[in-house]
């Protein structure tokens, strides 16, 4: 049976039944309590599960790991933290216990563990994600998310790094991939993603229109990027050398290529993730406006985009000159 209480102009209900946790949530108009109640009584005499208030974080962990993860497009990253979380004491407390200073806490431990800002943002981010799903699709209607109330760590200021058409080359010169001064080229003139690059096949690429479709993005939207002369060159090279799939090699093969290649022609900052960088830039140096390089690179939002551009001083100096 429900038992009401009015407490600082708020109705709380309780209700409490043999074998079953109790449950309670607060309302502001008492004939909302009522209805509340009702429901909850009669799912209830339906046999249908009410959220277990007292469960624990690492129980729902896994339950988030076992059917949100899933549905998520790159979800190996996440998993892996799971699994760190997972082993962090802060999984042993229950739900309604945790506090903002628990989450602190973990955080302040990551910090210890010297991980980056932005990673320790994307573990705070799950746990954020665990307690929104729990509340809204859990039936836990009571809980609070703790992790909205602390503090993030400040990223740091984007990358400035560019590369000058003498470091390309210096790149290519040290490679010992044969594949690698090709996927440079292409991420120059495309700003394409390694992942979008090496995951082109032959019905990607339209040699007439002169155009490439990049299928399945990271923002789930196809793409569509124009073939420089350069890039086409580059495709229909592979299209007669390989079979469906232009590039047969992983992301992580082409990462360590390109870490390796740039460690032996002595440039230091560099991953192939900046040549993405370089492109947005050169594509603003080239004349083209915000719009038109968001077309290209598949930014969303213009703030992200911002942060990949570093046009340089000189570029600007020779427009204000004319």
């Amino acid at each position: 049976m429900a038992t009401y209480r009015k407490r600082n102009n708020k109705w709380q209900v309780r209700i409490q039944r043999r074998n079953n946790p109790p449950i309670s949530k607060t309302f502001v108009y008492k004939e909302d309590a009522k209805v509340w109640a009702r429901q909850q009584e009669r799912e209830i005499d339906l046999g249908i599960e009410v959220a277990n208030q007292d469960i624990a974080l690492k129980t729902l962990l896994q339950r988030y790991q076992k059917e949100i993860l899933p549905t998520k497009k790159h979800p190996q990253p996440d998993n892996y933290r799971i699994n760190k979380i997972l082993l962090h004491p802060i999984v042993s407390l229950k739900m309604r216990t945790i506090k903002s200073q628990h989450i602190s806490s973990f955080r302040d431990q990551l910090i210890k563990e010297l991980k980056s800002p932005n990673t320790i943002r994307l573990y705070l981010a799950i746990l954020s994600h665990l307690f929104t799903i729990a509340r809204t699709e859990w039936g836990f209607d009571n809980l609070n998310n703790p992790v909205l109330k602390i503090r993030r760590p400040r990223l740091p200021q984007s990358r400035d790094t560019r590369l000058s058409d003498d470091d390309i080359h210096r790149i290519c010169q040290h490679s010992q991939s044969s594949l690698l001064p090709l996927l440079i080229h292409i991420a120059l003139d495309t700003a394409m993603r390694v992942s979008e690059i090496v995951k082109l096949r032959v019905n990607d690429c339209d040699f007439k229109k002169r155009m490439i479709t990049v299928r399945n993005t990271k923002n789930y939207h196809d793409r569509y990027i124009p073939m420089t002369n350069k890039v086409a060159k580059i495709l229909q090279h592979q299209t007669r050398l390989q079979g469906e799939r232009l590039f047969n090699i992983t992301s992580h093969a082409v990462s360590v290529a390109f870490y390796r290649a740039c460690k032996r022609a002595g440039i230091p900052n560099a991953s192939f993730h900046t040549l993405r960088h370089e492109a947005v830039s050169r594509f603003f140096e080239k004349g083209l406006n915000p719009m038109e390089v968001a077309t290209i690179s598949g930014h969303q939002s213009m703030q992200v985009l911002k942060r990949y551009t570093h046009i340089q001083t000189t570029h600007l100096l020779g427009k204000m000159m004319r």
